[in-house]
């Protein structure tokens, strides 16, 4: 296979190198930051190609497996940067640019611990964040629209988990090791009480399963609670608004295998808890009847096994443990009295749908050319003038 790895080698360093000559040198300074990162990441990839085209071990038929792997692993972090990253800096657009304004009020307005991620709208599955690139993916036209904006602050909270040294962070991942222990407690409480009653061993399955979902689990509960903590209702009403079109059943609980995201009941519990805790006594009577309304209608119930993975005390728990992180973190949390103008014309927005929802269509074009007028006058630089008034006839 030597002279195989010789040709598809150098044919995959011509690519990582023409990758790199495909990133823009006039990116605005929001997208320096992921530059940096994927020149960097594939400067390495180039290197361990290299590697493995010039080490003279990687030619022995001994070592030709290991050479396959690394190959392997190569490849895929190479079609992944092109793919997420460079796709994101070769298309950096005025849109792309508003997108990444307004993240950068959202994370003043909340005293976010982080540097904001790069914002992209180039995504195949919703909201979606790549913490390794620093870079947020949303759908290609949702930064015309308000009622999923909200959705931004849960995908913030992700770095917020998988950041590996920065101590601003280590109260909110605190909480979240102290939240996953109290679950696995109550887990493996559940697997001896099933134990004693001798009962049906698909029930210790369920609960083996269970246990493997729930770290998974608590990290999406607490990317919820902070973006219902740092936003209010708006993020509880962009949640129902989701399911609504297109959640699966809310009460869905893994029996055969494991899953990475709870039951969109359970998330909505542990949000409304979330939400009382933070002074939203009526906001949270409202989303509750509007969700036991869409419960109705879509003809689900809660099955036992639900109710057992997903007990009350431990969703009430969780919100309990989240704001203590979040607070301790230094982060803004939401209240009703609050005039903050981001959290303003989100929870605004909502406001106005339920108000009127035959106009809201036609109130929201307007208030998105205010949201990114107010963001872009707060980010604009003298050089920038231009670029805004441009993007204002545009809107």
């Amino acid at each position: 296979m030597n002279s195989y790895f010789e040709g598809a080698i150098r044919q995959h360093l011509e690519r990582g190198r023409q990758l790199l000559a495909r990133v823009p040198t006039d990116l605005p300074r929001e997208f320096h930051l992921l530059a940096q990162t994927c020149n960097r990441e594939l400067a390495h990839i180039l290197d361990e190609l290299e590697s493995l085209l010039s080490d003279p071990r990687m030619h022995l038929p001994k070592h030709q497996s290991e050479r396959l792997r690394r190959y392997r692993r190569a490849i895929r972090q190479l079609s992944f940067l092109e793919a997420i990253g460079i796709a994101a800096l070769e298309r950096a657009n005025r849109h792309d640019r508003s997108l990444n304004q307004l993240i950068e009020q959202i994370v003043n307005e909340i005293s976010y611990p982080l540097l904001p991620p790069v914002v992209t709208a180039l995504s195949q599955q919703y909201f979606h964040i790549y913490p390794q690139l620093g870079l947020l993916s949303v759908p290609l036209s949702e930064g015309d629209f308000l009622l999923h904006l909200p959705d931004l602050l849960h995908e913030l909270a992700h770095p917020l988990v998988t950041e590996r040294h920065n101590p601003r962070v280590k109260p909110f991942q605190n909480s979240l090791l102290k939240a996953i222990g109290l679950v696995l407690a109550y887990m493996a409480e559940e697997r001896i009480k099933e134990g004693r009653r001798r009962g049906p061993s698909q029930i210790e399955f369920y609960l083996r399963q269970w246990e493997k979902s729930w770290p998974s689990w608590v990290i999406e509960f607490f990317c919820d609670l902070f973006a219902v903590y740092t936003l209010g209702p708006s993020f509880a009403w962009a949640h129902l608004h989701l399911c609504a079109k297109l959640g699966p059943n809310p009460y869905q609980v893994p029996l055969l295998r494991g899953s990475t995201h709870p039951a969109d009941n359970a998330r909505m519990t542990t949000i409304l808890y979330g939400l009382e805790n933070s002074g939203y006594s009526k906001e949270t009577r409202d989303i509750r009847d509007r969700w036991q309304q869409l419960l109705r209608i879509s003809g689900t119930k809660a099955e036992p096994e639900y109710r057992r993975c997903f007990p009350e005390h431990i969703l009430k728990a969780l919100a309990q443990i989240a704001l203590k992180g979040i607070t301790a973190m230094g982060c803004r949390v939401a209240n009703p009295n609050m005039q903050d103008p981001i959290y303003s014309i989100l929870n605004q927005a909502w406001t106005e749908f339920w108000h009127a929802p035959s106009d809201y269509a036609i109130w929201e074009k307007t208030a998105v050319k205010e949201l990114y007028r107010l963001c872009n006058s707060r980010c604009m630089t003298e050089s920038e003038r231009d670029y805004t008034e441009q993007h204002s006839k545009h809107c």
